[in-house]
């Protein structure tokens, strides 16, 4: 009867055991399942700003795209108005159109029209357009 009392004082201790131990494997498991849901949460909106974050990106880079093709066409520009700055003053030194066309890249009109306004050889025609 002793060996029986002792052996369901056993079992009675080996099962408060095993209770408290699932007890706290069970809160733990409850506690680690709370945190990875938080954590697949932040890593949710991290990947919705992350989303927001390349669009505007790319957002950025369309108006980037824009300002430099803006920038060269204003570079062309300029370097057109240097090329004609430059046949004005050829042509005040007197310099043929041949000269113009090939030291300030222009067409034939463009040499003959600067050669005819500005050449050093129209003072008359100047005098008359004054």
């Amino acid at each position: 009867m002793t060996i029986y009392l002792i052996i369901a004082g056993i079992a009675s201790l080996a099962a408060l055991i095993i209770t408290s131990t699932s007890y706290r494997l069970f809160k733990l498991n409850k506690a680690q399942a709370a945190k990875i849901a938080d954590l697949q949460n932040q890593l949710s909106a991290l990947c919705a700003g992350a989303v927001g974050a390349d669009n505007r990106i790319v957002k950025f880079e369309q108006v980037l795209n824009q300002l430099k093709e803006h920038q060269n066409t204003l570079d062309l520009g300029m370097s057109s108005q240097h090329s004609y700055d430059h046949a004005i003053r050829l042509a005040r030194k007197g310099a043929g159109m041949d000269q113009l066309i090939d030291n300030c890249n222009l067409s034939d009109e463009e040499a003959h029209l600067i050669n005819r306004l500005h050449g050093s050889d129209n003072s008359a025609f100047k005098q008359e357009f004054h």
